[in-house]
């Protein structure tokens, strides 16, 4: 014979139900554990949590929902490999990273740019304090054109220098310029001075234009290094790599 149950709603006894009834109803209570239940053979009646038979279907756990384990790969199974072609595989082992930023031989000029501005500004502060204060006053065009030539130069290379940090596509372009320029300038110098001095003077321009054995050696060193970095940056992949912005 199924028992039957009776739970306490306030008051009042409910019942009586099987066990099957009775724990659905016990389940949609907020507290079941303290409803006060009884059936026959009960001296008294007793709370849910302490009649186990009820307490362990009302406070049943929720099924686990458990994943399901990965595949055992089958240690029989032989490994294999992707299928590649022959001729993609050797032309992909001969591919090569693309060559950019400022490394390789472009370390050697960038380190070249931040060296020429020190020691231009070096030499220049040099020039200038050597020069008697009566030379500027007797031959002010010739000493403010010399300064702004000096100047233009000095914009140049700092400028340059902003680009080739900043990889701009300009730089390449400017390098050469630069080139140009440091190679340029001693003879413009030369015949700048020439003419205002001759003028100033009334000797000929000839006796103002010369150069020492410093400066002959300088203009050699540039023309040398022309002749190895200006084709360098003209046809070096990592430049064109590098310099696109």
């Amino acid at each position: 014979m199924t028992d039957l149950w009776y739970y306490a709603e306030g008051e009042q006894a409910r019942g009586p139900l099987s066990l099957t009834e009775l724990v659905p109803l016990l389940t949609r209570i907020p507290d079941p554990r303290r409803v006060m239940i009884w059936r026959q053979d009960f001296i008294d009646w007793k709370p849910v949590e302490e009649v186990r038979e009820v307490a362990q279907e009302v406070f049943r756990p929720p099924p686990l929902n458990k994943a399901p384990p990965p595949p055992v790969a089958d240690a029989a199974a032989p490994i294999r490999e992707p299928a590649v072609n022959v001729d993609d595989a050797a032309a992909f082992k001969n591919v090569k990273p693309e060559l950019t930023g400022l490394g390789g031989w472009l370390a050697l000029i960038a380190f070249g740019q931040v060296v020429g501005i020190l020691r231009f500004v070096v030499e220049l502060g040099k020039y200038y304090q050597a020069l008697q204060p009566q030379v500027w006053t007797q031959f002010p065009t010739a000493m403010w054109g010399e300064t702004a030539l000096n100047a233009g130069l000095m914009w140049l290379f700092v400028y340059t220098t902003v680009l080739m940090f900043r990889h701009s596509q300009h730089f390449p372009r400017f390098f050469i310029a630069q080139f140009v320029a440091v190679i340029c300038t001693p003879f413009i110098a030369n015949l700048w001075a020439g003419l205002t001095l001759g003028l100033a003077t009334g000797k000929p321009m000839t006796e103002f234009m010369s150069m020492d054995i410093k400066e002959v050696g300088q203009l050699i060193a540039s023309m040398i290094g022309a002749a190895i970095w200006i084709p360098y940056i003209l046809r070096s992949q990592r430049v064109r790599n590098t310099f696109v912005k």
